[in-house]
Formats: structure tokens, sequence, C-alpha cells
């Protein structure tokens, strides 16, 4: 193994507080010549917020090497709608990460929802989003995790919110993240990873578990987070480790 790709919440940290023995094991891996990539479903940071995020608890880890759910839906409408404008049901990064990409941002004559978590969330906004969709708007989601974790427990997730989008509009949305491979072929492009060379590491056996075996790579499941020993059922991990602290390759 060359690469290994973290998920973050859960993973690496919970809420604000890093998991402890997380920034020791990835100096390890990287000081025993492993490349440390992070790839996380959250949309409502850009990168460098993330990057941020994660200095204040110890981390340093460069912008490039971070995948989030804004960047990665960002990446995918650029490439996949170039030239359309989408309404944002979301947070200020992933606005900020549309625009870098060159995304205009719009409301009414929008061709695109772009929606993830919103903490401001609105029956205005689902109003608004719900027209837009009726009337031939593609949805498109940064993806469809119901939860995230936090310390003691979790909280509503961008499934939450996308789930009543297509409650209203009676659309599917496209979801960009995990399980779904498009953030594993991002990194192929941007990154050159190789799929026999690459482990991912995460908390969840429906997104990350899930998402390594549609990658076709090799995985583990820490027990920090979301899943535990009892949710291994027909999604089996290739290794199961109490924290990443405890993680090793094979």
């Amino acid at each position: 193994m060359k690469t290994v790709i973290f998920d973050l919440d859960g993973t690496i940290f919970l809420g604000k507080t890093a998991i402890p023995g997380a920034r020791e094991k990835i100096e390890e891996l990287r000081s025993n010549g492993v490349r440390t990539l992070f790839l996380t479903n959250a949309g409502t940071r850009t990168r460098k917020g993330v990057k941020e995020k994660l200095a204040k608890m110890g981390f340093e880890i460069n912008e490039p090497e971070i995948y989030t759910g804004a960047y990665s839906l960002a990446r995918y409408l650029a490439g996949n709608h170039p030239g359309k404008k989408a309404y944002v049901v979301g947070e200020t990064g992933l606005v900020e990460e549309l625009e870098n990409a060159g995304i205009k941002i719009a409301r009414e004559d929008s061709d695109i929802v772009a929606a993830s978590l919103d903490r401001r969330f609105t029956y205005k906004k689902l109003a608004m989003a719900q027209r837009l969709l009726l009337h031939g708007a593609v949805l498109v989601a940064t993806n469809y995790d119901y939860t995230f974790p936090v310390e003691g427990g979790v909280r509503p997730g961008a499934g939450s919110i996308v789930a009543a989008i297509e409650a209203a509009s009676g659309k599917k949305a496209i979801s960009i993240g995990k399980p779904g491979t498009y953030g594993f072929e991002l990194m192929q492009r941007e990154r050159g990873i190789k799929r026999e060379e690459t482990m991912f590491v995460g908390d969840r056996i429906d997104t990350d578990i899930a998402f390594a075996r549609n990658c076709g790579i090799r995985c583990a499941l820490v027990l920090t987070g979301v899943s535990k020993n009892k949710d291994i059922k027909k999604i089996k991990p290739d290794y199961v480790f109490d924290s990443i602290a405890d993680f090793t390759l094979p």
C-alpha cells in the first residue's frame, strides 16, 4: 500500500476534537513513505476551511490532500454541466467551491439545484428548490448521509435535507459523495493514485466501506464513529480497528 485515504468525521476527529493518536498515526505513515489523503462527504467548508479546522487540532495537512463534498460537487458540475447556473441549498463553503470552479450562482433561472448540509435550511429554500426542479432543473447533492457524528452522538446530515427536497419535488438526486466512486476517480485524475496500491479507512459501513468496495480497494473500519462491530453484516471491511491509533498497514 502506497496511499491511505482517510475519512474525516468519526475517523480523524469528532466535532472539534481530534481522535487520540490520529495525528501521530498520520505522521508515522508519512515518515514511512506512505502518502495520506483525506476524503469527506462534508460540504459546509472549502478545502482551505477544512485545512484550517484540522490545523486547530494540530494536524499539518496540505490543501490539495483534502477532498470535500463541496469540492467534488464543484468539479463534477464544472465537468458535466459547464456554463450552467446553480441554486445552492448549502453553506458558504459550497458556494465558494462552486464559484472557484467557475459555476455561476443564481436563483430564478438556475439549471442545477446543488444541495448539501444547510444549518439555515428554511421552508422558503425548500420551495425555491422545488420550483426549479419542477421546471426542469437537475438535483445534485454532496452526499446522502442522514447523520454525521459529533462528540456524544450524531446530528442531522446533508441527506436529511436532500430527502426533503426529493420528497417535495419528486426528483431523485445525483449524489457525488461516498459510497459513489466519483471522489476516488477525481483523486485518480488529480493525484495519480492506483487502485491496487490504495487503502481506505473510515467509520461508516454504509458510506465508507461500501465506497471502498465500489472502488475495488482494500479498506478498514474504525469504531470511533457511527458503525460498530454489530453493524458488520453484508458489507464487510477487510480489517477492523478500535481507532485510527491502532491502524496498521497489511
